[in-house]
């Protein structure tokens, strides 16, 4: 998370744009708020089916202030209270850029009851992935101040999820294409470091799969080689819904220049 850099005004100019500022202009963190379905810090969003749309409705951002949401496992107790365990997966994540005047919104934030849980810090922390299961674990959607490495606590808001039972789902299967061809299990296929070429993933459940990959850059359709030798794996997601369980797969290319 990058440090915000913010203008910085002489004393004069701040007292003349104070000045300008409606009440409304002039809200502090003191008068921010967050909810998720209704659901206040410190509470249980409930009955959650296994891929969710939850509505986060913040009130009274302050100017000059962004916020993230997502839904992570919630740290053991004794550990650092900051997870590194949070789901990386289609539309998981809220982002509020920050504005000049204050912000009152609501955004929508898919939650999942089964996911791979990843840093959503990549450039610092333990980078490792856990298979998260919010059924056996407690998880939870996390508020932070966005842009910053010095989060203000204000801003950071727990909300627990609890998700319903869920009754027998089928097995979910996922049709890959490389260069508009389907790939089919033990024939080898290639996958270019000086071009990129179409890739796609569709699941027989009509879930958006969740695409990562090392040595692979993997998106907007396409799939590009990070190296000039060697092999990529590409690893297939999807966290499941109602009727299907959560998918988990992986393809292998070989690397050519």
């Amino acid at each position: 998370m990058r440090t915000m850099r913010l203008a910085v005004f002489g004393a004069a100019a701040l007292a003349v744009t104070a000045s300008l500022l409606t009440s409304a202009q002039l809200a502090t963190a003191d008068d921010f708020s967050v909810t998720a379905n209704g659901v206040t810090n410190g509470g249980t969003v409930e009955n959650l089916r296994p891929s969710s749309t939850v509505t986060m409705s913040v009130a009274n951002l302050p100017a000059n202030v962004g916020l993230y949401a997502f839904h992570c496992l919630v740290p053991p107790p004794g550990a650092s209270p900051v997870p590194t365990r949070c789901d990386a997966g289609a539309d998981t994540l809220m982002y509020i850029v920050a504005a000049t005047t204050p912000q009152t919104t609501t955004r929508p934030l898919t939650v999942n009851a089964e996911f791979v849980g990843k840093n959503p810090n990549d450039r610092s922390g333990d980078q490792g992935t856990t298979d998260v299961n919010c059924r056996v674990a407690t998880c939870a959607i996390y508020t932070l101040q966005a842009m910053t490495e010095r989060p203000n606590p204000t801003y950071t808001k727990t909300f627990f999820t609890a998700f319903a039972t869920v009754g027998p789902r089928a097995k979910d299967s996922a049709v890959v294409k490389l260069d508009n061809r389907v790939v089919r299990p033990g024939r080898e296929r290639v996958v270019s470091y000086s071009k990129a070429t179409p890739f796609t993933v569709t699941m027989a459940s009509g879930q958006t799969a969740t695409l990562d990959s090392k040595k692979c850059d993997v998106r907007g359709g396409e799939i590009r080689a990070l190296t000039t030798k060697g092999s990529c794996a590409v690893k297939i997601s999807t966290p499941g819904n109602d009727d299907y369980r959560p998918y988990k797969g992986t393809v292998t290319f070989k690397i050519v220049k």
